[in-house]
């Protein structure tokens, strides 16, 4: 059992490699790179744990629980649920399911609600890292909001400001840290 066997959608679920993928995205190569996002919604972790910090924990918690092969975790997915849940030294709560990659057979996602994330849907996110992106960060007026979601991102647009409280906050949680 290593970091090796988790399966781990980095660009889904956690804040700090979000945004180091951030810096090499443009305009034109905006969309593609988002389509990984899907439709639905996510947790996002916006703790300090790097991604090394929290596979490291992970796999040491499996370990000392004695599921260090994969049979071993499957058996044990299988007598409770299907998934486990831990909780990381900040607090943070992460859910363990089974992977369908080969040899990844840990799909580790945070937990909803935890402590350190934020819920969020698809096409928020895609609006936010759009935004980044296009303007910087900087908070688009409806107009340049409804173009991007509409031209760049092929969404539909919002009606007011007033509904993007949401948008407005993951867009922050994307800045700060």
């Amino acid at each position: 059992m290593n970091a090796d066997n988790i399966l781990f959608n980095a660009l889904k679920h956690h804040r700090g490699f979000i945004r180091r993928q951030l810096t090499d995205v443009t305009e034109q190569t905006l969309p593609e790179r988002l389509k990984v996002l899907g439709n639905s919604q996510m947790d996002i972790y916006y703790g300090l744990l790097d991604l090394p910090d929290i596979f490291r924990e992970v796999t040491d918690q499996l370990i000392a629980a004695g599921l260090s092969d994969e049979a071993g975790y499957l058996q044990h997915l299988k007598d409770h649920g299907g998934y486990i849940e831990i909780t990381l030294s900040d607090s943070s709560r992460w859910i363990l399911l089974h992977g369908i990659e080969p040899g990844r057979y840990v799909h580790l996602h945070p937990a909803r609600y935890s402590p350190h994330s934020i819920r969020v849907k698809a096409t928020v996110l895609k609006t936010a890292l759009a935004c980044m992106v296009i303007l910087e960060g900087r908070q688009p007026d409806l107009a340049v909001l409804n173009h991007i979601r509409q031209s760049v991102l092929e969404l539909s647009p919002v009606k007011d400001l007033e509904q993007c409280e949401h948008l407005w906050k993951v867009m922050k949680m994307l800045e700060a840290g």
